[in-house]
């Protein structure tokens, strides 16, 4: 078994366990779209559209990485946040308001992923973990799940990866993978970290965990991954399904004018569709603007989600 190595010092409330991801399900009439596209906006994000009508709303360079999409369809709408994108949303100390937003309608939390980073080298952790289940299945609730592993040679000669438990299982509520991050981030971004090794558990659609389980992520993390991954530290809460009552974010106010102002004087896009109009000539302003009020006039307030930008 794999202990980590500060958890007899620090105890559980030591150890960095972030969110890594969530996701939140809506009924299409009931998704807090309006409030959360304020929020996003005075967050300084940029909002695009995808040809299927997905918003994706990313930090500007500089700013960090990751997305939050919002899917709205005919039956439900879904609201998901990139690993990154909670980065951000926590450097900016905004985090649980974001929650806090997410949960002002009626909704099912449909993904956490919660994860904590280690200082060892995950071409230790991986045999260790393989040696640990010979039977190439591991429990992380009832079910025994199918182990599988992705690994390669990295320049110093020796095999490293990612290590899973469940993948794939379409079933599972909970499900786990550890990865050598410091190669993942290399990789991916170019991006060079100390030896690090992340071990990260999902509660998947229907294993009850909560926005609560996003903003305090240590029990729904310790009831997943112990003990096949990792040796429970004393004194860690134990982790009950469905129980958000009573957890609030006191809200932040964003003055509405203020965002407005701010973003349509910043917009790059604004300037470029200018210089386009421009090009056309002395009616080439007055075009622009009857097409930016057609626009305005075709949208009403109650289209909310499926038409507004």
């Amino acid at each position: 078994m794999i202990s980590s190595p500060n958890a007899a010092r620090t105890g559980a409330s030591g150890l960095p366990i972030i969110c890594d991801y969530i996701d939140t399900t809506y009924s299409p009439v009931e998704a807090p779209y309006p409030e959360v596209n304020t929020f996003l906006l005075g967050a300084g994000l940029v909002v695009t559209r995808e040809r299927s009508g997905r918003l994706m709303y990313r930090p500007p360079k500089g700013m960090g990485n990751g997305v939050v999409a919002i899917d709205h369809r005919a039956g439900f709408a879904r609201f998901s946040a990139s690993g990154g994108i909670c980065s951000v949303f926590r450097g900016q100390g905004v985090w649980e308001e974001y929650l806090s937003l997410l949960g002002t309608s009626p909704h099912k939390v449909t993904r956490v992923d919660a994860a904590l980073d280690l200082p060892i080298d995950a071409a230790d952790v991986i045999p260790s973990l393989c040696a640990r289940h010979p039977t190439g299945k591991a429990n992380l609730s009832r079910k025994a799940l199918a182990i599988s592993r992705l690994v390669s040679v990295r320049d110093d000669g020796r095999e490293s990866g990612t290590f899973y438990i469940g993948r794939h299982a379409k079933a599972a509520r909970f499900t786990a993978r550890v990865y050598d991050k410091s190669l993942e981030a290399l990789q991916v971004r170019g991006e060079v970290l100390p030896t690090t090794t992340r071990f990260e558990v999902t509660a998947c659609k229907d294993s009850g965990a909560t926005l609560r389980d996003a903003a305090q992520p240590e029990a729904l993390f310790w009831h997943i991954a112990a003990p096949a991954l990792l040796q429970r530290p004393e004194g860690v809460p134990m982790w009950a399904k469905n129980q958000d009552l009573g957890w609030v974010s006191p809200p932040r106010t964003f003055n509405a004018a203020e965002v407005l102002q701010r973003r349509i004087e910043s917009s790059a896009e604004l300037d470029a569709l200018l210089q386009v109009a421009d090009s056309m000539g002395a009616s080439g302003r007055a075009y622009m603007l009857h097409l930016l009020t057609r626009r305005l006039n075709a949208q009403s307030s109650s289209e909310g989600l499926s038409e507004a930008v």
